[in-house]
């Protein structure tokens, strides 16, 4: 089923070039929005700063010597610079949930349709239907997240607070066990981070698929994953995959960066190529879930 998915995620993702294009087109307008609300900050920061600039030797010593009064001169740049880049944030980050949506949608009616042609109007239509639950999901899988984090940021401290109190009682033996509470603490915290970034993945697939709401949606994810727990295995394959893929390419670049001319033809392929690697995931993840569930319309439309 692994292989079956894989092949049939890049049959189907072949059939939607378009969305590579539709990821290019929102990476051009995340750097034309970068340059907006960071750079012409930035530009304007530098410009009031001219004369301050002129002077730059004497900028770190004055800095460092008095830093409230370098901080109480320049505040209100450093607050509209902060604010420029918390709205960019924003604004990248919706962006990239309101195109996942539209990819998520047309890559599932692909899938579970052969008659079906991507179209524009259907990627925004897609896009608008998915956006606001997937924006609730992300938020609430990321509330999440960050309480485990704090979890796990809590209990390092505990436990390097007892290693320190073993390490002054000296004995090898007890700082041999603390040291390997310390290092399972560690392991344990990046697989429940790398296993609960998955869950997510998949449950935002799920959202899309079933077309329920975030709840539902997350205890469909929680079923499927507990029904086919290598789906855990399926992903890290992909992402192994993905990673030698670029590895390859990466050499087959700096084979022709020697060549100047063909640098921006390179990047240009590069860019094109990172694009289409992220369709060829997500469509063999939505393929692997639509044959793990039995999707109805999964038979109707698609020959296995």
């Amino acid at each position: 089923m692994i292989i079956e998915s894989i092949k049939e995620g890049f049959k189907l993702a072949n059939n939607n070039l378009q969305l590579v294009l539709m990821r290019i087109a929102v990476t051009i307008i995340n750097l034309i929005v970068l340059f907006i609300f960071i750079g012409l900050p930035v530009i304007a920061a530098i410009a009031y700063l001219g004369f301050d600039l002129a002077q730059a030797k004497d900028l770190l010593p004055f800095l460092v010597k008095n830093p409230f009064e370098f901080i109480s001169k320049y505040l209100a740049l450093m607050f509209i610079i902060g604010t420029s880049f918390v709205f960019y944030l924003i604004f990248t980050s919706t962006l990239f949930l309101y195109a996942l949506g539209g990819t998520l949608g047309v890559l599932k009616n692909s899938a579970v349709n052969i008659q079906y042609k991507f179209s524009i109007s259907s990627f925004f239509k897609e896009a608008n239907i998915n956006f606001s639950r997937l924006f609730r999901l992300v938020s609430l899988l990321l509330s999440g997240v960050i309480v485990l984090f704090l979890l796990f940021i809590v209990s390092g401290v505990i436990v390097a607070v007892v290693m320190q109190a073993v390490t002054e009682a000296g004995s090898a033996l007890e700082m041999f066990f603390s040291s390997f509470a310390m290092l399972t603490i560690v392991i344990f915290s990046i697989i429940i981070v790398a296993a609960g970034f998955i869950f997510a993945v998949y449950s935002m697939i799920a959202l899309v698929i079933e077309g329920k709401g975030v709840m539902d949606s997350i205890r469909s994810a929680f079923d499927f994953l507990k029904k086919m727990p290598q789906a855990l295995l399926f992903y890290v394959i992909l992402f192994i995959g993905i990673i030698a893929v670029n590895v390859i390419f990466y050499g087959i670049q700096l084979s022709f960066s020697v060549v100047p001319v063909m640098t921006p033809l390179i990047y240009l392929l590069n860019v094109f190529f990172q694009n289409y690697l992220a369709i060829v995931l997500w469509s063999s993840l939505i393929v692997y879930y639509i044959k793990g569930t039995d999707y109805p319309v999964y038979y109707a439309g698609y020959e296995i």
